[in-house]
């Protein structure tokens, strides 16, 4: 006979807001098992009574087919030995005992069953534009705090329906408790507004969207979690027009299609690459463009032998392409460039009502701001480009308790962190925090985070550099306040993220970071463990001249890079450079003025894009990288010699050698794409040999490769493979972006690491 058995099983992570109640409710049935499940603060908590065999297969069922949007971090079951065992299973009120310690669930795309519904015209939420149930739409951006109820969010203001709320409480439905669940009678209302927000008279605004799109004109979209700004891709006139008024030279605009086949008609999509277009956080997806695709026009993204594609993910999306828009649509955040993706009615007007014609909009509040996700395939698995929509607020794991400290970022990319328990809860990608406009959006970042994770800050982390806005901002809140080495922050997230135990080598190329010794670093070998770093080598410094101008015109950086090799000779270097420039960069460098050094590795991607002429004038971050990327020759095998040397910091990759090997290649009339594809080569093999060295010196084979410059796909393919033919085992960022957006992540785990070792000693 099989035996009783009665267990108290506790379940954490984000198992609140995802229907998990009524999931374990409809797996008891199944397994016989009675008893309850509730909310607490820290979770749910499950009381189940039943035979042995049906407990175990309860609670495996628990484990391996729970809700799409739950994600358990941990379950503990222990076995309740009282208690009288009731005839059924229910779901009961929340058990509040302690402070909320729950996680918050991320913004996602409607599912299949609701775009189903949406799309039936039997179903009484045939074309309801706010469609969800507990697998899918917003959470994030809705949620003003927890407990996650509907009185929490913006949807509080529209009350529920009788038949909307039978859904709500009955327990066998999947929108058992989804909190912004709503349909046609009671929930949000679309609206077509002119570009001053006066309401435009239409039976249907989708019909009336769609018709002003296919005439060529503007139309700002309210989504999750904020507007976009769409037309036409195969509008040139119109394109050019946005990207004037968004003052957006040369960055690529996302593009939105309906289907992965229509991706198919613009780019390569791999197996890989397919499965990420459909996935539910539905982030943009960088392919690469076939050749002359007929349906969008070259001002979509100049230059670029990439393209951002996304799918529908919001039931507005969907009814738009589903309503009549057949050919790819621009889809870009809408903002000005570098400023915060607009997400209020009232603040969209402002902005944008000289950029677009018309605003798709309606009145359901977003209460914080989250851009669209973008991710690329790289060495055959994702790599985090922008972690926002789909992924924030995920939790991050941490070596060392993080519990109430803040960590700011830093200044490009930025990102702030909210540290509570053990767990790193990452922000949505904020962007560049260099006005008072950026700290206003990180402050209410910080504020709705803190809230709505019940975190008091007791300390706040920021960068070492000793003139950002953000450290000013930190010494203003009346806490204490630690400053993070840039590049350990990166190496330490890097770390964390793949719970690397101890230390590691952590390589960490990026543009520029505050080094220790007051120079601008970016190439760094660091011995780095959880509490400190020691630099074990870096790339040889070029000089800037002219500072900031030097990165907008990075011929310059060349010029100065090429000037000690070549003599007099450099003035044959880079013909579209006039000669008078060229003496007065000449003359910054004899002179020593004007042109502080750096070791970025970004910075020797820059000079070589600009000497083969490829990217002359830099118009966004990371534009000369990413064409010198684009414009590899994919079979070229070849390289140049070894350009590793030594200083009194240790190993050092000569950035000068190798644009001198580059001019000389020139001069013999080879191809740029061999040379791009050659200084790839090299740069790998020299990185490969250098990591090789300092693991001996440091006597660990793990290898963290950490900074933006590893969004270069050609680079971390060449690279990793020669890696682990010198016995080392590499890592690379999978669950957060390798560049700057994770600053924050490292500088939480420093701190909290920091801490202990205080309370130790």
């Amino acid at each position: 006979m099989n035996s009783k058995s009665s267990n108290t099983i506790t379940i954490q992570g984000t198992v609140q807001g995802v229907g998990f109640r009524p999931f374990v409710y409809r797996t008891a049935i199944e397994y016989s098992i009675t008893g309850s499940v509730s909310n607490n603060s820290g979770g749910v908590i499950i009381h189940a009574f039943g035979n042995a065999n049906s407990m175990a297969g309860f609670i495996q069922s628990i484990k391996t087919n729970a809700p799409v949007l739950a994600r358990i971090t941990n379950i503990d079951v222990s076995e309740k030995t009282t208690g009288k065992q009731p005839p059924e299973f229910l779901i009961v009120e929340s058990e509040q005992d302690g402070p909320n310690r729950i996680d918050i669930t991320a913004d996602t795309g409607v599912c299949d069953s609701c775009l189903a519904e949406m799309l039936d015209p039997q179903n009484r939420r045939f074309g309801h534009p706010f469609i969800n149930c507990t697998d899918c739409g917003p959470r994030y951006t809705i949620i003003k705090e927890l407990p996650y109820d509907r009185v929490h969010t913006t949807m509080a203001q529209f009350p529920m329906c009788n038949a909307c709320k039978k859904e709500y409480d009955d327990p066998r439905n999947r929108r058992y408790h989804a909190q912004p669940i709503c349909c046609n009678k009671c929930g949000p209302t679309l609206a077509l507004t002119d570009s001053l927000g006066k309401h435009i008279s239409t039976y249907d605004p989708i019909l009336s969207a769609i018709a002003l799109l296919q005439q060529g004109k503007i139309v700002a979209i309210k989504g999750i979690g904020g507007f976009h700004l769409a037309c036409r891709a195969d509008a040139s006139e119109t394109v050019r027009l946005l990207r004037q008024k968004k003052q957006r030279e040369e960055k690529p605009f996302a593009l939105m299609v309906e289907t992965v086949a229509q991706a198919q008609n613009l780019a390569f999509v791999s197996l890989h690459e397919n499965q990420l277009l459909l996935s539910r956080e539905r982030p943009i997806v960088i392919l690469k463009k076939k050749p002359s695709p007929l349906t969008i026009c070259d001002a979509v993204a100049p230059h670029m032998t990439t393209l951002g594609i996304m799918l529908p993910y919001t039931p507005i999306q969907h009814l738009l392409f589903k309503s009549g828009i057949s050919m790819p649509l621009v889809m870009t955040s809408a903002n000005i460039s570098d400023q915060p993706i607009c997400y209020c009615n009232a603040e969209a007007y402002e902005s944008l009502g000289n950029i677009a014609d018309a605003f798709l909009t309606h009145d359901r509040d977003i209460y914080i701001r989250n851009d669209d996700s973008i991710v690329r395939i790289i060495d055959d698995a994702p790599v985090i480009m922008r972690r926002s929509r789909g992924f924030v607020p995920q939790s991050l794991p941490t070596p060392k308790p993080v519990d109430s400290l803040v960590a700011l970022g830093g200044v490009l990319k930025s990102t702030v962190a909210v540290g509570r328990g053990n767990n790193c809860y990452c922000s949505h990608y904020l962007g560049s925090i260099e006005t008072l406009e950026d700290l206003d959006a990180m402050d209410k970042t910080i504020h709705h985070l803190t809230h709505a994770l019940n975190v008091e800050p007791t300390g706040f982390v920021c960068d070492l550099h000793p003139q950002s806005l953000v450290l000013s901002y930190a010494n203003q809140q009346g806490r204490p306040v630690t400053a993070i080495q840039h590049h350990h922050a990166h190496a330490a997230a890097c770390m964390a993220e793949n719970e690397i135990p101890g230390d590691a080598l952590c390589i960490v190329f990026d543009g520029t970071g505050y080094g220790d010794d007051g120079t601008i670093w970016g190439s760094e070998f660091l011995h780095a463990t959880y509490t400190s770093y020691t630099r074990l080598g870096h790339m040889s410094y070029l000089s800037l001249p002219g500072g900031d101008e030097a990165i907008r015109n990075p011929g310059r950086i060349a010029l100065a890079g090429l000037a000690p090799i070549l003599g007099k000779e450099v003035f044959t270097a880079m013909p579209w450079m006039p000669d008078f420039e060229k003496q007065a960069i000449l003359d910054m460098v004899a002179s020593n003025t004007n042109g502080p050094k750096s070791c970025g590795m970004g910075r020797l991607f820059d000079a070589v894009s600009a000497l083969l002429g490829i990217c002359t004038h830099r118009s966004f971050e990371g534009q000369p990288a990413m064409l010198l990327e684009g414009a590899v020759a994919e079979h070229e095998t070849g390289a140049y010699g070894s350009p590793l040397g030594f200083d009194e910091s240790g190993i050092s990759i000569d950035a000068g050698a190798m644009l001198g090997e580059i001019w000389y290649d020139l001069k013999e009339k080879t191809p740029a794409p061999v040379i791009a594809a050659r200084f790839h080569t090299t740069l790998a093999q020299a990185t490969a040999a250098a990591a090789t060295i300092c693991a001996q010196e440091c006597n660990n084979k793990n290898v963290c490769l950490c900074g933006g410059v590893f969004q270069n796909a050609v680079l971390v393919t060449r690279l990793v493979p020669l890696l682990k033919q010198s016995g080392l085992i590499p890592y690379v960022h999978r669950r957060m972006p390798p560049n700057d957006e994770s600053i924050s992540y490292g500088q939480l785990v420093i701190a909290g690491a920091r801490e202990v070792e205080k309370l130790r000693s």
